[in-house]
């Protein structure tokens, strides 16, 4: 059948070749010139649907909220944080990536966070980066309010305006209750556990938490 076809083109394939082009998006094979060759790569393709896959971003978790600082350790307004982890083995850009509900962030292009690294989110980035570790990023969140002391929602939201994660935390129903201006802050126990559940959730062994670092109960819970 596409023989035939071909067959049928040909006259009409050499008056086209003959016309000067403007324009060679139709060279398939980049030679600079639309040809028969382009035309047979095109016929292998005959049929196939153009629509567009939907795009997939790389899993990335809230790992850790530190909303109510003990005053032993300072002013809430200065150690307030939240903490990402990428769990994938490669580096994710967060370009078109945001933090809405709890605080507001919409990052920026040249922001990524590491393959199994962290990234902090503080409400005071310059009085918070004594305690982060050099080679983790922290940015300052846009929103000039604190995070709620008696709970609230911090949902993360990929360039598609999809959310990836929803954490709801509380300072009770279920919830650790040290976090709430004990001392320690809430982290995540293990990253294969589900984000959004309080169980998933412990107070940390650490003062003030362990912004851009393992979580001090990082592997101490068993995953069904």
């Amino acid at each position: 059948m596409k023989n035939i076809f071909l067959g049928a083109l040909v006259p009409f394939l050499s008056a086209a070749i003959a016309v000067a082009q403007t324009s060679c998006t139709a060279d398939v094979n980049q030679d600079s010139v639309v040809n028969l060759q382009d035309l047979l790569s095109m016929l292998v393709f005959y049929g196939d649907s153009c629509l567009e896959e939907a795009t997939v971003f790389p899993t990335l978790i809230v790992s850790e909220i530190h909303y109510n600082p003990n005053s032993s350790q300072g002013n809430d307004s200065d150690w307030e944080f939240l903490e990402l982890y990428n769990p994938n083995a490669f580096s994710v850009s967060l370009d078109g990536w945001k933090l809405t509900d709890a605080v507001s962030l919409v990052f920026a292009s040249t922001d990524s966070i590491g393959a199994e690294a962290f990234f902090v989110v503080a409400r005071n980035a310059d009085t918070l980066a004594v305690s982060v570790p050099g080679h983790t990023p922290i940015v300052q969140w846009n929103s000039g309010g604190s995070l709620n002391n008696t709970g609230e929602t911090v949902t993360l939201v990929d360039p598609m305006d999809e959310t990836v994660v929803a954490v709801a935390y509380e300072d009770n129903d279920g919830w650790i209750t040290e976090p709430d201006g004990d001392g320690p802050s809430l982290e995540l126990m293990d990253y294969n556990l589900p984000n959004e559940e309080a169980a998933s959730w412990a107070a940390s062994f650490v003062l003030g938490g362990t912004p851009g670092a393992i979580n001090s109960m990082w592997g101490l819970s068993e995953v069904e």
